[in-house]
């Protein structure tokens, strides 16, 4: 008996982790990685990945927008379900940055430190 409940307790969470989370905001500041000053009017590109409805658990489709960050280097973005994210900048001057997240709640903090070539 309590070697059922065990695997029927391990099967829900295996199965509870691969689900989109809906309604999720992706937030973050961009900086310079030397002086820590922060990116004002830098295009973000941020990639949204879903399960949606697969059957093997696999990201089916994505959703990509592009922002600006603001005068403080804040950007934040809204999908409508996620289940991972990429974060891209790329700026003449820095090497690429990006950062990458699983989506486990409905807000994510994504901060990006750009590096100078």
């Amino acid at each position: 008996m309590r070697s059922t409940l065990c695997i029927t307790l391990i099967l829900l969470i295996f199965l509870s982790c691969n689900k989109d989370v809906k309604d999720i905001i992706i937030e973050g500041v961009v900086k310079e990685s030397n002086t820590g000053k922060v990116l004002s009017n830098i295009d973000v590109t941020v990639i949204c990945w879903k399960y949606g409805d697969s059957p093997d658990q696999s990201y089916t489709e994505d959703e990509t927008k592009t922002i600006t960050t603001d005068i403080k280097g804040k950007y934040l973005v809204k999908f409508d379900k996620g289940a991972f994210v990429e974060v891209k900048i790329s700026l003449d001057g820095y090497i690429e940055g990006y950062e990458t997240k699983e989506i486990y709640q409905k807000k994510s903090l994504i901060d990006v430190i750009l590096k100078q070539r």
